[in-house]
């Protein structure tokens, strides 16, 4: 005996919402991937970054600038690359001559670490 036709739209109508709810898994599971693979590169790089903040402070109080203000910002672009820039604030510094203060700028650029993709600027706060 043949099975009427509102059979048929019954388990088509089960078959495509147990095709929908396996889809969604899946698709659930591979956003829960794609963010904890983000969390953990964010957390990598928050990493690198508080520790070469660490090393640019430590840097200038042993120049002799004690106290400084150390900024950094950062620019993620929308392939990956990050842009730093470091922002200085010492008042005996701010007040040394262009030539000086552009060797320690110089010395806290090349400081960054070494990840491609990673450009760092430093600059004066006035």
């Amino acid at each position: 005996m043949g099975k009427s036709w509102t059979d048929r739209i019954l388990w088509g109508l089960a078959a495509t919402v147990l095709g929908m709810a396996v889809g969604i898994c899946v698709l659930g599971g591979i956003r829960s991937q794609a963010a904890d693979t983000w969390k953990a590169r964010e957390a990598y790089y928050e990493q690198l970054e508080r520790e070469y903040v660490g090393r640019v402070r430590q840097f200038l109080e042993e120049r002799g600038y004690r106290s400084s203000g150390v900024t950094l910002s950062r620019i993620v672009d929308h392939d990956g690359r990050r842009s730093y820039r470091v922002l200085v604030h010492h008042g005996i510094l701010d007040r040394q001559g262009e030539e000086i203060q552009a060797e320690v700028l110089g010395e806290i650029e090349d400081m960054g670490f070494f990840v491609p993709g990673c450009s760092f600027s430093a600059q004066m706060l006035r």
